[in-house]
C-alpha cells in the first residue's frame, strides 16, 4: 500500500502456505522496483543531481535485475570483445603470479634463513654496547674518558645470504686453524671462491629486480590496468544503456520520443567504449614487453650460474689436489 506524501511505495507481504522460485524471484524483482522507485522521487526533489542520481539508480536496477535472472534483453557484447577478455585476463593472471614469485629476488636473505637469528644476536650486541658506552660516560670522569680508548664502530655486515654465510664460516674456520694448515689453505681458498659467487647472486638478484619485476608491475599498471578500466566502463555503460532500453518499453507516450533519444545516445556511448577497450585489449595483448622481461630474467640467471661454474670450476682441482696429497700422506703414516 501506498503512503501519502512519502514517495516511497512500501508492499505489503501477505504469509503464503507455498513459493516456488519464479513467484520469489518476481516478488524481489517488484520490491527492487518499487524501492528504487521511491528513491527516484525523493532524488528527482532535490536538483541539479538528480539525473545523475536517477541514472546510478538504473543501473544498479539493471544490475540487480540481470543477478537475479529478471533482466530482458541484456545487450549482447561482441564476440570478439569476449575472447579479448578471457585472453587479457590469462595475461594478467600469468604476469601477476610469476611476479608473485619472483619478488623472493628483493630479498637477499630468501636462502639463508638462519641470517633473522644472525640478526637478533647482532642487534642484541649492539644494544649492549651502546648500554655499556653509556653507562662508562656516565660513571667515568672526564679527565678519565679523555685518556679512554674508544670503542670502535663494528664493521657492517655484508648480504645476508648462503653463500655469503659460506664463505663468512669457511673464513672464519681458515683463521682459527691456520693457513699453514693444509685444511686452513683449503678453508681459505673455498671462502674466497664463494664469496666472489655470493656477489654474483646479489648482483642477480639486483638484474631481475631491476629488468624483471620493476617491469612487470609497470605494464600491469599501465597497459593492462588501462584496459581493465575500460571494460568496467564497457559494463557500466551496458547497464545504462539496457536501463534506458527498460524505461522506453516502459514509458507513456508522452515520453516515449524522449525514451528515444535516450537509449540513442546510450546506444553510441556504448560503441565508442566498446571500440576503445577493444583497442587498449589488443594493445595489452599485442605489447612485446613480457618478451623483453622473460628474456631478461633469463639473461640475469644465465650470467649467474655461468660466472659461478666458471668460478668452482677454477677451485674444484685446488681442493681435490689438497685432498689426494691428505689421501696419500694419510695412508703413508698407517703403512
Amino acid at each position: 500500500m501506498d503512503q501519502p506524501g512519502s514517495g516511497i511505495k512500501v508492499v505489503d507481504a501477505e504469509p503464503q502456505q507455498a513459493t516456488n522460485p519464479q513467484a520469489s524471484s518476481m516478488n524481489a524483482n517488484a520490491l527492487l522496483n518499487n524501492t528504487l522507485d521511491g528513491f527516484a522521487n525523493l532524488s528527482s526533489r532535490f536538483n541539479p543531481f538528480a539525473q545523475k542520481f536517477n541514472k546510478g539508480l538504473g543501473q544498479v536496477r539493471q544490475y540487480a535485475q540481470e543477478k537475479l535472472g529478471t533482466a530482458e534483453n541484456v545487450t549482447e557484447l561482441p564476440r570478439e570483445y569476449k575472447d579479448l577478455e578471457k585472453r587479457i585476463d590469462a595475461l594478467r593472471n600469468v604476469e601477476a603470479n610469476l611476479l608473485k614469485v619472483s619478488r623472493t629476488y628483493s630479498n637477499s636473505s630468501y636462502d639463508y634463513p638462519v641470517q633473522l637469528q644472525e640478526s637478533l644476536i647482532g642487534m642484541t650486541n649492539t644494544v649492549t654496547r651502546e648500554i655499556q658506552h653509556l653507562a662508562l660516560n656516565t660513571t667515568t670522569p672526564a679527565s678519565e674518558r679523555a685518556t679512554t680508548p674508544s670503542q670502535t664502530t663494528p664493521a657492517p655486515e655484508g648480504p645476508k645470504t648462503l653463500f655469503h654465510g659460506l664463505s663468512r664460516v669457511a673464513a672464519e674456520g681458515a683463521a682459527s686453524i691456520g693457513l699453514d694448515e693444509p685444511l686452513g689453505t683449503a678453508l681459505s681458498k673455498y671462502a674466497t671462491i664463494t664469496e666472489k659467487v655470493a656477489d654474483a647472486r646479489v648482483n642477480m638478484d639486483h638484474q631481475i629486480v631491476e629488468k624483471f619485476n620493476k617491469p612487470v608491475q609497470s605494464t600491469l599498471n599501465s597497459s593492462i590496468e588501462q584496459a581493465l578500466k575500460a571494460r568496467r566502463n564497457v559494463q557500466s555503460i551496458r547497464l545504462s544503456l539496457d536501463a534506458c532500453k527498460a524505461r522506453y518499453r516502459s514509458a507513456r507516450p508522452e515520453r516515449s520520443e524522449v525514451a528515444r533519444l535516450e537509449v540513442e545516445q546510450a546506444e553510441d556511448q556504448f560503441v565508442a567504449a566498446v571500440e576503445e577497450a577493444t583497442n587498449l585489449m589488443k594493445a595489452a595483448l599485442e605489447n612485446p614487453e613480457p618478451f623483453r622481461n622473460l628474456a631478461d630474467l633469463v639473461a640475469a640467471q644465465l650470467q649467474f650460474f655461468k660466472e659461478a661454474q666458471e668460478l668452482l670450476s677454477d677451485l674444484a682441482p685446488e681442493l681435490d689436489e689438497i685432498q689426494v696429497t691428505q689421501e696419500s700422506l694419510y695412508r703413508n703414516s698407517r703403512a
